[in-house]
């Protein structure tokens, strides 16, 4: 197992405390905090023995970058067994955000696009303008564009909810909340779109695959090889650079229709569904009652004993003086007259949303991953629970939940090699100690680099010709938990996933009472 620092301990301690909702939000606090922070880069490096993820060897047998290093991509483009695929870019965008659009494609036709030349779908809720389209299909050489609208049924709301006082009641009630975004109207229909439509497109119906961009975007490193074509020779249908938790207040009842979901259409879960869980059943038992009320393996040999206890107790019958004598067992009655339940309210059918998801404005994926039966029943029960607009539900989260309903682990492929960042967050691997073996080659003049210093070469390094920004903290590290339950499910046998130990209660109870009849006798 991989050591774990101090942000996955705190969220850790978080999960375990009665005020869940309470301790997410401040966990996730700390998250954004620590990735806003400015740290020295010599900052970054082992703090109280523990070692951060960014320093680390995260390659397991299962998932790992697809090359080491960067690759001579002249000669990987001749090579006659690559075959480019049937994908394109997707962006979601308006008129009036052509000067973050123009940087995006800037930056992903120098670190990619300028040798593999794939095609661009941008998409809007009304037309785009002439000067938009002009102005990106410049910014854009050696590849097609294509502008499409969004139908009125696709980008809003159905007008029997829409026209309702419960849908504007909704979304200015979470805007008096303090709920990130959920008083944008607009923001809703995004996620929405995100969620369950943007791959019904009929321009997005035309491809297999597509990597999702946005407006503002900048990448660090170069991608010298084509990550459609290697996720297709892998097995891979799903790619994610960044894995971060939710804010809970957006999804409090996401995964509680989720369960409903899977309980009525019987639904056979993928492996990938334990990177998204908290699975409380980790004791099992002839005892239902102790089963049930035993919810992490701290708690197990208390609450067994107390049991053990309080039977030895009761089998003493009406023997007044024997009852008097034995004091731990009546220590142990008072004590479970006292207690109370612990209840945890998220937890549906033993299991509960641990909050974490693929953040969803980078993705590579193949269309079929959302576009199949399960996933659009999934969507569709989503959408008519009203969820999109009552809650803040983002695409990121059920993008995530969804996947794990017919994926497994070895399904996805973690981008670590892809320098990334939108809005605040980012990732930007170290470089591999031989990213500059190849030299930069540009196939655009505008793309051409003078005298460029790349960040030094490290172990464990992946990236390729990287330059990371100095005094930004690394996702992986501020946002641990995610991560290091993503590498630690890849580490167990392919088949048995599991975070939890699940321990043998009935074996436990035989043991326990052994031990009390040793020492308090009958």
């Amino acid at each position: 197992m991989l050591v774990v620092r101090r942000v996955k301990n705190t969220l850790l301690r978080c999960f375990q405390c009665n005020a869940m909702t309470t301790c997410i939000a401040v966990a996730f606090i700390i998250t954004i905090g620590m990735v806003l922070v400015s740290k020295p880069e010599f900052m970054d490096e082992a703090i109280d023995g523990f070692v951060p993820f960014s320093r680390m060897d995260l390659t397991t047998k299962r998932d790992g970058p697809f090359y080491p290093s960067c690759v001579n991509t002249q000669d990987y483009l001749l090579d006659p067994s690559y075959t480019k695929q049937n994908a394109s870019f997707i962006m979601l965008t308006r008129n009036e955000e052509l000067e973050d659009v123009i940087k995006t494609i800037n930056s992903i036709e120098e670190h990619f696009n300028q040798w593999f030349h794939y095609p661009y779908v941008f998409l809007n809720d009304v037309p785009f303008e002439k000067q938009f389209k002009a102005t990106v299909k410049a910014a854009i050489v050696g590849a097609d564009v294509e502008f499409g609208t969004i139908s009125e049924v696709s980008w809003n709301f159905p007008s029997n909810v829409k026209e309702t006082f419960e849908f504007h009641n909704a979304i200015e009630d979470q805007g008096d909340r303090g709920v990130l975004y959920g008083n944008m109207e607009s923001y809703h229909k995004m996620c929405r779109f995100y969620s369950g439509l943007f791959y019904k497109h009929p321009l997005m119906q035309k491809f297999e695959w597509y990597w999702r961009l946005e407006p503002d975007v900048e990448f660090f490193c170069d991608i010298t090889y084509d990550p459609f074509w290697e996720m297709h020779q892998n097995g891979k249908k799903y790619g994610f650079s960044i894995i971060i938790p939710e804010l809970y207040w957006t999804v409090p009842n996401l995964f509680r229709y989720t369960k409903s979901f899977i309980r009525h259409q019987g639904v056979k879960l993928g492996s990938l569904w334990k990177l998204f869980t908290k699975d409380y059943h980790i004791f099992e038992s002839d005892d239902a009652e102790l089963q049930d009320w035993i919810n992490n393996g701290a708690d197990s040999k208390a609450k067994v004993s107390e049991k053990i206890a309080i039977k030895q107790l009761l089998k003493k019958g009406n023997e007044a003086q024997k009852i008097n004598d034995d004091k731990e067992g009546i220590m142990n009655l008072i004590n479970k007259a006292r207690s109370k339940k612990h209840i945890v309210e998220d937890k549906f059918f033993g299991e509960e949303y641990n909050l974490c998801h693929f953040w969803s404005n980078f993705e590579i994926a193949r269309l079929n991953v959302f576009d199949n039966e399960i996933y659009n029943s999934f969507f569709q029960y989503l959408e008519e629970s009203g969820g999109f607009w009552k809650e803040r539900w983002g695409d990121a989260p059920v993008h995530s939940i969804g996947l794990s309903l017919t994926l497994d682990l070895d399904d996805v492929h973690y981008f670590r090699d892809i320098g990334y960042r939108h809005s605040t967050i980012q990732h930007c691997p170290r470089n591999a100690v031989e990213s500059d073996v190849f030299s930069y080659v540009t196939e655009d003049p505008r793309f051409k680099r003078k005298n460029t210093a790349y960040d030094e070469g490290r172990n464990y390094g992946c990236g390729c010709r990287c330059i990371c920004p100095k005094y930004k903290r690394e996702i992986e590290d501020s946002s641990g938990f995610c991560i290091n339950i993503w590498i630690n499910l890849l580490n167990e046998e392919r088949g048995h996933e599991r975070q939890d130990e699940v321990l043998d209660g009935n074996e436990m109870e035989r043991l326990v009472r052994e031990d009390y009849l040793k020492e308090f006798g009958n």
